[in-house]
């Protein structure tokens, strides 16, 4: 990781600052007080935001509302940049907005979220999320102090935090585990003992299961062969009923014969009857009948005729007159009309001469005399007319008095007909009577032998009603049996299903004696191998941090000091400084030697985090505050040695210290003008 640009606006003494970070060493350089430490935190607080334990107070300006941190960094060729804003509550100072920008493309993102981001760039293990920043800490920026307190912490609590940050922890969480994982397999034994130790009694019921299903399996046996005892006895009864039933059929068949046998002649005696009673009647009807003459009635239906054809005449006549009278009567109108126009008339329409009375009083006496001769024709026309109808009157009323005897004859016709179809009726029924009573007689002789048969087939009633209570009682027995055979199956299946149980159980049991066995064994294995080997491998991993740690933490005091010192790491990583044959204690020494075995502890231990956690991105880049606190001017001129060993892409440092300067590559300058921090 390299860092480009950090931004600041209204945080702690800065209101409004940009500075740029170049590739090498650069120093920031200032009083005490200046705000070089301010940059050290605001760089921290825009990767990871505000610490478990940290206020926002620590990082807003007194009185400002709001203050924005933002960084430009650049990991593995990716340039990323990163704001985080700050807001003044009613109560507190809390985190407002966070994002993220990935070559140009920004995304706002929660505060876990970014830090995850941030973490995964980097390479950080992802249980550093929600934990203080102790990898960054130990191998990018450690507040000097920071190094001297893990230095003068207990043993306990410094390889606590040692083993965290070598990710060494993992196995004193599993030792823990393991008592946690020892106590359940000790209290799932404790159970599983519980639950199997009652498998001796299901080992007993399971053999007398046995010989109970044995001695169900002979009764079902014996019940088995008695219904086929009974069932064949039945089915013999069944044989012989059935038989019997034939017998009655047989009865019923002939009951039904004689029943039909006796509608039979009832129904004969009926046809007898009413064949007399209508033979009676046919003779009753054709003795005193008189007979149709044909001659007769064909010369009536000739002079029918004939009187027909003179009334056809009379019509004729009538018209003709009174067609004549019409006529004559048109003429005589004609001859009124021609009389009234003479009268009226004075010039002649034709000649158009004057018309004179005379010539008037020849031609009205002329229409007179033709009118006069018209009423004569009338009255004699009149006189034929009546003449006629009276005629006509009368041969009407003789024409209808030969249809009445025409009438007469025709039913007189048809009367001789049905008579001769009575007597071929009558010829017929008495046919029939003969053969009926024949049929009679023989019917008479059927039903006398019918009843001799039921007579001999009436005794096997008695013998069906023995038959039926017999195969009665051996339906009653058979059904005994078989609900005894049903009643030892369903023992049987219960029995047999009570040992799969026990079997089951016992199987079951067995299993648990078995995860019991297994669960003490993996136990034991647990609590004594594998935890034996599990504090073998922590062993041998701290020891051989330790001894790079160490050759590691000796070199870089040998370098920053002047006298013959030594140092070395104890087993509780704690710093053992050797003078001579003589340890010195660490608060027994200066100023400027406890910086320097600080300053040493927190290089070894960078290289060393480097080297477990070798995927982590912020291996070129250190940050070093106040490294020189107490310093003589000798162990100064040692940090130009240390900054060339060092040999990082980016090394910034906080000191306020001149000298320094001309060890670096850049410097930059912070001052307070006004109470706000600026850069020069």
């Amino acid at each position: 990781m390299k860092l480009n640009k950090l931004s600041l606006k209204n945080i702690r003494s800065y209101k409004l600052q940009e500075i740029d970070f170049p590739i090498g060493s650069t120093l920031l350089a200032g009083d005490i007080g200046a705000g070089k430490t301010t940059v050290l935190l605001a760089i921290e607080f825009a990767l990871f935001g505000l610490q478990p334990g940290q206020r926002g107070s620590s990082l807003l300006a007194n009185g400002e509302e709001s203050g924005i941190v933002s960084l430009e960094c650049e990991i593995e060729g990716d340039i990323i940049s990163i704001e985080r804003r700050l807001k003044r509550g009613s109560k507190t100072i809390g985190q407002e907005y966070a994002s993220f920008t990935f070559n140009g493309t920004t995304s706002e993102l929660s505060i876990t979220e970014l830090k995850t981001k941030i973490l995964e760039l980097l390479g950080y293990p992802e249980e550093f999320v929600k934990k203080t920043n102790l990898l960054y800490r130990y191998t990018v920026y450690s507040p000097q102090e920071e190094m001297k307190q893990i230095i003068l912490e207990d043993a306990e609590t410094r390889l606590d935090i040692l083993r965290h940050i070598f990710g060494i922890d993992k196995y004193r969480k599993i030792k823990d585990n393991l008592l946690i994982v020892g106590a359940h397999l000790r209290e799932r034994a404790r159970s599983l003992q519980f639950e199997a130790k009652d498998i001796e009694i299901y080992k007993s019921k399971l053999i007398e299961g046995t010989q109970l299903l044995n001695l169900v399996e002979k009764k079902i046996k014996e019940s088995d062969e008695l219904i086929v005892q009974t069932k064949a006895k039945r089915k013999t009864l069944e044989k012989e009923r059935d038989a019997l039933k034939e017998k009655l059929v047989e009865k019923q068949t002939l009951e039904k014969e004689v029943e039909k046998a006796n509608v039979l002649l009832s129904n004969k005696g009926q046809y007898l009857f009413e064949h007399e009673k209508e033979l009676r009647l046919l003779e009753a009807s054709v003795a005193d009948q008189r007979v149709f003459d044909q001659k007769m009635y064909d010369s009536l239906l000739s002079e029918i005729f004939m009187k027909k054809k003179e009334v056809e005449e009379y019509h004729k006549n009538i018209i003709e007159i009174s067609s004549s009278i019409n006529s004559i009567n048109l003429k005589k109108q004609e001859d009124a009309e021609r009389k009234r126009r003479i009268f009226n008339i004075d010039i002649c329409p034709t000649c158009l001469q004057d018309v004179s009375e005379s010539h008037k009083h020849n031609i009205l006496n002329e229409t007179e005399g033709q009118m006069a001769k018209a009423e004569r024709q009338i009255s004699d026309l009149i006189k034929a007319l009546e003449k006629n109808k009276v005629f006509l009157d009368q041969l009407k009323k003789h024409i209808e008095g030969l249809e009445k005897n025409r009438a007469e004859l025709e039913i007189l016709r048809i009367k001789t007909q049905d008579m001769n179809l009575k007597k071929n009726k009558i010829e017929e029924i008495k046919k029939q009577r003969d053969t009926i009573t024949k049929d009679v007689q023989a019917l008479d002789q059927h039903i006398m032998a019918l009843k001799k048969s039921l007579f001999e087939l009436s005794k096997f009633d008695n013998l069906l009603r023995i038959k039926e209570e017999e195969l009665r009682k051996a339906f009653g027995e058979e059904k005994r049996v078989e609900i005894g055979f049903a009643e030892l199956k369903k023992e049987q299946e219960f029995t047999i299903r009570e040992q799969n149980r026990l079997n089951e159980e016992i199987r079951k049991k067995e299993a648990l004696r078995v995860q019991y066995i297994k669960m003490l064994e993996l136990e034991k294995w647990l609590s004594e191998d594998f935890s034996k080997l599990i504090s073998f491998a922590e062993r041998n991993i701290m020891l051989k941090v330790r001894d790079e740690f160490s050759r590691l933490f000796n070199k870089w005091f040998a370098m920053l000091t002047t006298d013959a010192f030594s140092v070395k790491l104890d087993e509780n990583f704690t710093p053992v400084i050797i003078q001579g044959d003589y340890e010195l204690d660490y608060e027994f020494l200066s100023g400027g030697e406890r910086t320097a075995v600080a300053l040493a502890y927190r290089l070894a231990l960078n290289q060393i985090l480097n080297s477990i956690h070798s995927k982590i991105r912020t291996r070129d880049i250190i940050i070093l505050d106040e490294p020189t606190d107490g310093f003589s001017e000798e162990q100064l001129d040692k940090i130009r040695d240390i900054l060339r060993e060092l040999n990082v892409h980016q090394l910034i440092i906080v000191s306020h210290e001149q000298k320094i300067e001309s060890f670096v590559d850049t410097v930059i300058r912070i001052k307070k003008e006004g109470g706000h921090s600026i850069k020069e």
